[in-house]
């Protein structure tokens, strides 16, 4: 990766103040950082931060768990860390581990060189993200099954292009498995609409890049559908919930998550408009949902806003 002593500065620039919860955050990036982001300087918070969030969890998800932490502190991804200035962070942190605030510092910094590594290792980040995908989602509806051999996803999207597109590249996010050959086993297939083409992944990385071919050229302003299937391997964990988290504005989504007759949670709830840091510690609301005879539970929304969850969550039972 060309631009990485860049890189390892404007990582520097950014952790500093709020992190990532500053104010006017697409301006503030450097030019890496926007290209890694696929962001412009004018580009909304609302678009702008997770699309950070979520390089920076990708960098930061292959390295120790020390440091992992350090990193995710830095950077304000964690809500219980979201303080004015870097150093609130890193003393209340010094705090929790019982280290020097000097040895916090060092810890913090050797996470900045290893995000850095992680990122020249990935390569460029590519056209896609100067030029943007040129697509966004119209309607997207999900089904979530855990009453398979091993988890399946289904995922049907009604795309609209915003300029002339053969491939287009959509995302998965994973916890991270444990072993050397995490991710191994993973089966992605494009019922219609699209041929994968490939699918990347780092080691123990939780972030997949499924990589598709669309039959034709389809011009600007062209709705196009496609439906993906993806099949987890067995030993992959998998977060208690299931959300849609668009980068773009979406006007509507169904989340359908088909439990087990035999395995059925102890509550489910709904996520609805969580912003995408809070998801993994999203708590139960007031509001439950009960599963239907075949074990299903489905929400609908309208006006998905970028950056938020929409979906349900869970807790297994005993």
């Amino acid at each position: 990766m060309e631009d990485v002593a860049d890189l390892y500065g404007e990582l520097l620039r950014l952790r500093r103040g709020r992190g990532i919860e500053r104010p006017d955050l697409g301006a503030y990036l450097g030019p890496v950082l926007q290209a890694l982001c696929g962001v412009t300087p004018a580009d909304r918070d609302a678009r702008v931060r997770p699309r950070a969030a979520a390089v920076l969890e990708g960098l930061a998800a292959a390295l120790p768990p020390d440091l992992r932490e350090a990193a995710r502190v830095a950077f304000a991804l964690d809500k219980d860390y979201r303080f004015r200035t870097l150093e609130d962070r890193m003393r209340t942190l010094a705090g929790r581990w019982k280290y020097s605030e000097r040895t916090t510092r060092r810890l913090m910094d050797r996470a900045v060189r290893m995000m850095v590594k992680e990122a020249e290792a990935a390569g460029p980040a590519g056209p896609e993200a100067a030029a943007g995908p040129g697509w966004r989602v119209i309607s997207l509806a999900a089904l979530f099954r855990l009453d398979t051999a091993t988890p399946e996803l289904y995922e049907m999207r009604r795309i609209v292009t915003t300029r002339d597109v053969d491939r287009i590249t959509v995302r998965l996010g994973l916890p991270p498995a444990p072993g050397p050959d995490a991710g191994d086993g993973l089966v992605v297939d494009a019922l219609f609409g699209a041929r994968v083409a490939k699918v990347e992944h780092a080691p123990r990385r939780n972030h997949f890049r499924i990589i598709l071919d669309l039959p034709r050229v389809v011009p600007a302003g062209e709705p196009h559908e496609f439906w993906l299937r993806v099949i987890l391997p067995a030993g992959q964990p998998t977060w208690p919930h299931y959300a849609i988290v668009p980068l773009n504005p979406c006007d509507s989504g169904t989340v359908r998550v088909r439990f087990a007759p035999d395995r059925l949670p102890a509550a489910v709830w709904p996520l609805d408009e969580v912003p995408y840091l809070d998801l993994a510690d999203e708590t139960p609301g007031a509001e439950r949902i009960r599963p239907d005879g075949a074990g299903d539970v489905v929400r609908h929304f309208t006006g998905l806003r970028e950056g938020y969850g929409y979906g349900v969550a869970w807790t297994p039972a005993p």
